[in-house]
């Protein structure tokens, strides 16, 4: 089911409020295709679990071209049969979610050239949703192809106040992908220091994992660690946060890791439209996986994933896992 506009538009989210507002079970991925058995029709509940793979040359590079007999999958340790593969850049679901909190201020004219670069372009099958956050959340593009409004839109913000990232993380995860069939990313720019989250970031990243989006998120934590060692060199007793910084990094690393996503560093936000191009050829290069697990348990549990391929040195990355969907029944 999609998120109408009219829903979005009028809400400035307040978590506390969001979390009764937008609760609801995580949509089953099932396809019920029917089939005849001695005259009677039979349901037959298929959930098919998909998994986009980047893989690596040891140097850097995309390796590209490979069959499906070099990819091996498995859940919780067992073989799976591989039912789906494409190695063609597959329709996406991008969701841009900007940090518009009072740190952004000084780049956000850049920010604003490189998003609207990346966004337009995206390929013609492709669609967008842009969000911005600080202490509120707010939808100011739903779902669809068109960039024409993007300037005005981007142009109406003021950057202050707070970053609320986990409650963020949690709402656009937990309610902007609901039906989407697509392949689905979400982008993040942001400093990653959050100051003011009622979701915690363990919620944050079991709504990221159950939305199956890959997180790839662009953090200042690099950038503002040169700031530092500049401002050091200054002021000899300048007192460099580095165990916040390194708390920050970790942070982010393992809610992209648990999605199959990326945590990238400019040096600068004047290196956005790099960065943007390196997700967008990320996307574009990757394998799609699919297979039906062995495991028909509709029980909610986390099950891992593993992928491998037959090429030496070559390196992966693909979400580690997923929570099976639940059968309503036994709620």
């Amino acid at each position: 089911m999609r998120i109408r506009n009219k829903f979005w538009l009028v809400l400035l989210i307040s978590i506390p409020a969001s979390a009764s507002l937008w609760s609801g079970t995580q949509q089953d991925p099932s396809d019920t295709p029917e089939e005849r058995q001695g005259g009677f029709k039979v349901s037959v509940k298929v959930n098919m679990v998909t998994v986009p793979v980047t893989v690596k040359k040891p140097e850097g590079g995309f390796i590209k071209g490979l069959p499906q007999e070099d990819f091996r999958i498995y859940e919780d340790g067992i073989p799976q049969e591989i039912m789906l593969f494409s190695q063609e850049g597959l329709p996406a679901r991008i969701a841009i979610v900007l940090d518009i909190s009072g740190s952004v201020r000084p780049a956000w004219g850049t920010i604003m050239h490189a998003t609207r670069k990346f966004l337009e372009h995206l390929h013609p099958e492709d669609q967008f949703a842009l969000f911005t956050f600080n202490t509120d959340i707010r939808l100011k593009m739903d779902w669809g192809k068109q960039t024409d409004k993007i300037d005005a839109v981007l142009g109406s913000i003021y950057c202050k106040d707070r970053t609320k990232l986990w409650d963020t993380v949690w709402a656009v995860c937990t309610n902007a992908f609901r039906g989407a069939e697509e392949k689905k990313a979400v982008i993040i720019m942001s400093d990653g220091d959050d100051t003011g989250s009622s979701i915690s970031y363990k919620e944050a990243v079991e709504a990221a994992v159950r939305s199956e989006a890959a997180v790839y998120i662009v953090s200042k934590t690099e950038a503002l660690r040169q700031q530092y060692r500049l401002a050091k060199e200054e002021y000899p007793y300048f007192n460099i946060p580095h165990e916040a910084l390194a708390q920050m990094d970790l942070l982010l690393r393992n809610l992209a890791y648990k999605t199959g996503g990326r945590v990238l560093y400019p040096n600068m936000f004047g290196q956005l439209n790099d960065i943007y191009e390196e997700v967008n050829e990320e996307l574009r290069n990757q394998y799609t996986i699919g297979y039906i697990s062995n495991n028909t348990a509709n029980d909610g549990s986390y099950r891992q994933i593993d992928v491998r391929v037959n090429v030496p040195g070559a390196s992966i990355t693909a979400r580690p896992g997923y929570y099976a969907p639940i059968d309503p029944r036994s709620m």
